[in-house]
């Protein structure tokens, strides 16, 4: 049964959830606006093996609002969830933001990690120009009403349309800046690519995105795809859990042949 913890950061709480298991301990990242709760699949299909640790960044899910929603605030997160967990070296799996700031927190601090995982995210390319940066703007504008609806349930972000536009425009420029990231990781890494667009972007621009992968395994012989998952982004972690599961494992493996 999954315990509950609240932990401190900076001028917040972050909402986690904690399930046991052997180690190394895995230790899930969300999407953008994503819970806690997008990962029960994956965490059920662990099947206790790992001590699994997820938690709802600041904003999202049951954790208090911040006055602070930068990329570096939540890799700062990161380690203050590893500290109040006790989880040494654990596998991090992010999907989509989360594994964007996955690789950062990683490259930051290469011996507190064991391994990533990166569920069709942190793919070193910035898409945005100008007009591109409006155009989220004006999504999230439009999205507003439905964001406070879902929050209200637990199941978003309880942020402002401007503070979440912000969120994606540096998600983007800090992806754009992941090579150099990906070149200092110390540890394995592995992709889990999606397939098909989703709200955000199309099929063509989803095509481009997820091309960019070459580029991070080109800077690190530590990281290969390990799989494309015949899922949209927002379908992998609920449609096919099995293939992140099986990843976890891969990098668990390697990890331990190293070791």
């Amino acid at each position: 049964m999954s315990r509950e913890l609240t932990i401190p950061s900076g001028d917040t709480r972050l909402f986690a959830l904690e399930d046991p298991g052997g180690d190394p301990a895995v230790l899930f990242l969300s999407g953008g606006f994503g819970t806690v709760q997008n990962w029960n699949r994956v965490v059920s299909g662990l099947a206790a093996k790992h001590r699994a640790v997820r938690f709802d960044a600041r904003a999202r899910g049951k954790s208090g609002r911040s006055a602070d929603y930068t990329a570096q605030a939540a890799v700062e997160d990161v380690g203050r969830v590893i500290d109040a967990t006790g989880i040494e070296r654990p596998i991090l799996v992010g999907w989509s933001y989360g594994a964007t700031i996955a690789v950062r927190y990683a490259a930051q601090q290469p011996r507190r990690v064991g391994g990533l995982v990166l569920v069709d995210g942190a793919y070193p390319i910035s898409m945005f120009d100008e007009a591109g940066k409006q155009k989220v703007r004006a999504q999230f504008r439009r999205l507003g009403w439905m964001m406070r609806i879902l929050a209200a349930f637990g199941r978003s972000a309880r942020m402002s349309p401007a503070e979440s536009a912000d969120v994606v425009i540096e998600m983007d420029a800090v992806n754009g800046e992941l090579r150099a990231d990906f070149a200092a990781l110390e540890c394995p890494a592995v992709f889990v690519l999606g397939t098909g667009g989703h709200s955000g972007a199309t099929d063509e621009e989803m095509r481009t995105v997820r091309a960019a992968v070459s580029d991070a395994v080109e800077t690190n012989p530590r990281v290969s795809v390990f799989a494309t998952a015949p899922r949209k982004h927002t379908q992998i972690l609920s449609k096919a859990p099995e293939t992140v599961v099986a990843a976890i494992e891969d990098v668990v493996e390697t990890v331990s042949l190293r070791a």
